[in-house]
């Protein structure tokens, strides 16, 4: 009787410990990745990026797979100012999340020559639990002229190649897209021919995708405030004016689309002028697990609303603030495509 009883016992044990387990691989997530953007300005020397990187870590971040920085290392266009800021992100997130060189991708901003030491390559970079597409500064200049479209449509058909191979090899793992220049429309007017871009993703997440569209770039004035300034995140299903690629310069001209993928700004961690009440300094982490993804924004004290609340500017070219707000943290479900705005 006592042999079968501590044989009942140990089977017991055994259940609960496999439960428990179970329990706990489930909700640990498949990867973790940070992202941040524009080490300019104030706060260039690491200080105020090092205060996000804590913020993250307090929240109970310890273990990040990746980082994702999409440019602009300084203000100088110079290569050697380029890459003494890479060296001080490196650093930062190497005594702040404990990753090494080779996992810290950098993006090339427009104020990066391409001669950059340590600049990502262009294209897809791929991982086990996730895939990242790069679009360097030379992909998706700023300031496109006519001669520049070609050179975006290049980028473009790449881009919807190498979807249009995912959707037919039924590969379903997420796809983080990187862009220092944003896509949507606003009257710094440097993006000319996004929609050659936005077409293809659109294109590729409405065939069953998952894309994580993240951009840079517009930190230094209220270019981004009828999206949110500071803090601008879209989902699957909102719309967003884009430039019309046909236009002249200076005629802000725009259409309105509806997007299929998430589209947010990764972070800009120094120094911001948007202008908005609650603006922010800020970085994103994406926690991915089987079926969904959970995007946090932080700010130096903690989280973070992802989206503030669009306002209109006096330069504004007729499209109408964005009125949505979202939390401090949005779960993006891969296959019904909804959320918990």
């Amino acid at each position: 009787m006592i042999v079968r009883n501590a044989v009942l016992f140990c089977v017991l044990v055994l259940v609960c410990l496999t439960v428990s387990i179970g329990y706990l691989s489930a909700d640990k997530p498949l990867a973790v990745i940070w992202a941040g953007s524009d080490l300019q300005g104030e706060g260039r020397d690491g200080t105020v990026l090092f205060k996000l990187l804590d913020a993250v870590r307090s929240d109970g971040h310890r273990t990040v797979d990746e980082a994702l920085f999409l440019g602009d290392y300084s203000s100088a266009y110079d290569t050697a100012r380029s890459e003494e800021g890479i060296g001080i992100v490196r650093d930062c997130l190497n005594r702040g999340l404990g990753l090494d060189a080779e996992e810290i991708l950098f993006l090339q901003g427009n104020h990066d020559p391409a001669e950059t030491e340590g600049l990502a390559l262009s294209g897809v970079h791929e991982r086990q639990d996730y895939s990242v597409w790069v679009i360097n500064e030379g992909d998706f200049p700023a300031f496109a002229e006519e001669d520049s479209a070609s050179l975006v449509r290049q980028t473009a058909d790449a881009l919807d190649l190498y979807l249009t191979s995912r959707t037919e090899n039924g590969d379903m793992r997420p796809i983080f897209v990187l862009t220092h220049i944003p896509f949507h429309m606003s009257w710094r007017e440097d993006n000319r021919y996004a929609a050659y871009l936005v077409e293809v993703l659109n294109r590729g997440a409405q065939n069953g995708l998952d894309i994580i569209v993240l951009f840079a770039h517009n930190h230094s004035d209220d270019y981004d405030s009828y999206l949110g300034g500071s803090c601008i995140c879209l989902l699957p299903g909102d719309s967003m004016p884009i430039p019309e690629p046909t236009a002249q310069y200076g005629s802000m001209a725009y259409r309105t689309v509806t997007i299929a993928f998430t589209y947010l700004n990764a972070g800009y961690v120094c120094f911001t002028a948007t202008g908005e009440p609650d603006e922010a300094r800020s970085c994103t982490v994406f926690s991915i697990y089987d079926g969904h993804i959970e995007i946090a924004r932080y700010d130096v004290s903690g989280p973070h609303p992802l989206k503030h609340v669009g306002r209109e500017s006096l330069l504004d070219g007729g499209w109408v603030p964005d009125l949505t707000t979202l939390p401090e943290k949005v779960t993006v479900y891969f296959s019904e495509k909804h959320n918990d705005r």
